[in-house]
């Protein structure tokens, strides 16, 4: 009922749109393009309601994309793209108009990209949002790529993401170490700065000084030093983190560490005791350490400050409201390496979760801590697949085994772990 009478809202705005729009033209008898009026009032609250409707729906970014006909307006909730609306594109001339006036972007430009940001006040209560726009041009007109960030920056607590007690009580231990590095790795949108942020404000006491360096500040930490880094303006992460080493802090927490420059400050900054958290684009945990050192890290050193590494995906929930047992079949049963008919879990879906039987994300992890054992391989110059060995035998338990057990126990799908994780 509530998606019926959003599309009714949206489809009346549309109406009233087109209609300002041809009061406007008729009045200025055509003499001025559409895509200039981007102060037309109906087509305001347009572009209010399209980013209302999808901060309510806890999306993280709204793709408005031009089609051979008509823009489609997609949302991205729990990591995927769901289809939202239709605009017509008269209409979408002027409701990019009106964003790129926001955004203090060039109206006039349409033939190359552009970056802009702005703040939507959302009505009651409910926090303002941040919005990033990116425009691209297309070969059916101009794409905008909408990044919600809330300012409330609210921060997610380490126990509510989903790790196993196990895990989760290895990562507590690596950020109670006084010293070292410890890196959160995986792909672009797994979650690395929403677990690195939850750690942080486990540490965040009035005796601890932390830093941290971001590009942009996503999160929001009272009593912490947040320092956005602006590579536009020449201080890139590694200049920024040599800056403010200088600043007294026990802890420093680094957006990224995207080269060698940062890597070595970040490990100058381990060596004389402190605390520095980061991330990381690499597959796995031990990859990671071979990504380190291939930032031409001195293998002695790298081994010297490095405490551990948290590897992650984010997966889908099944939804609460309509998730309903059924019995494995011969193929699930192989897979997870259960007897056929074991009981498991799905989503049949329902308004709750727009019909997909997923609500919410958790983690899949592997926490990897170093040995000595492991160490002493890397400064000999350690082969992935001994590393793999070594940490087995140290009890790192793969993510692709932390999602059978989350399987197992009802908290997501099969399905939803092989499309992170691929293979069968």
């Amino acid at each position: 009922m509530a998606e019926v009478q959003q599309d009714m809202q949206f489809h009346q705005l549309v109406q009233q749109a087109l209609r300002a729009i041809d009061q406007q033209e008729a009045q200025m008898h055509g003499s001025v393009p559409a895509r200039m009026t981007g102060e037309v009032s109906p087509v305001k609250a347009l572009v209010d309601a399209v980013l209302s409707e999808a901060a309510d729906e806890g999306a993280s970014d709204i793709h408005v994309e031009p089609q051979a006909s008509s823009v489609r307006i997609r949302v991205r909730i729990d990591g995927l793209l769901q289809r939202r609306h239709e605009l017509p594109k008269r209409v979408y001339a002027v409701f990019l108009s009106c964003i790129k006036v926001l955004a203090k972007m060039d109206v006039s430009k349409t033939r190359e990209p552009q970056d802009g940001r702005f703040t939507f006040a959302r009505k009651g209560d409910a926090g303002d949002i941040d919005v990033r726009a990116a425009t691209m041009p297309s070969i059916h007109g101009e794409a905008i790529v909408l990044r919600l960030l809330p300012r409330d920056g609210h921060v997610w607590q380490l126990g509510a993401l989903g790790f196993s007690e196990k895990d989760e009580a290895r990562i507590r231990a690596l950020l109670a170490h006084p010293s070292g590095i410890t890196a959160w790795v995986g792909p672009m949108g797994a979650g690395k700065t929403t677990t690195l942020y939850a750690g942080l404000s486990e540490l965040n006491r009035e005796e601890t000084s932390i830093v941290t360096l971001d590009d942009p500040v996503e999160y929001l930490l009272p009593d912490v030093l947040q320092i956005p880094v602006r590579e536009e303006a020449g201080m890139t992460f590694a200049e920024t983190f040599r800056h403010v080493l200088r600043l007294d802090a026990e802890i420093f927490a680094v957006g990224e560490m995207r080269d060698e420059a940062t890597a070595e400050v970040a490990l100058r900054a381990a060596l004389t005791g402190h605390r520095v958290l980061t991330t990381l684009h690499a597959d796995d945990a031990c990859l990671a350490v071979l990504r380190l050192l291939e930032m031409h890290l001195p293998p002695y050193l790298l081994a010297a400050t490095l405490r551990g590494v948290i590897a992650q995906r984010l997966v889908r929930r099944i939804c609460p409201d309509c998730r309903e047992a059924y019995a494995a079949d011969a193929g699930e049963a192989e897979v997870l390496g259960v007897p056929v008919g074991t009981t498991l879990y799905r989503g049949r879906g329902c308004p709750a979760c727009h019909g997909t039987g997923y609500r919410g994300r958790m983690v899949l992890a592997e926490v990897l801590v170093l040995t000595e054992r492991m160490r002493a391989e890397i400064v000999r110059g350690v082969e992935i697949e001994e590393l793999r060995k070594l940490a087995k035998e140290a009890g790192l338990r793969t993510m692709r085994e932390d999602g059978r057990a989350k399987v197992l126990a009802g908290e997501t799908t099969w399905e939803e772990v092989r499309r992170m994780l691929g293979g069968t």
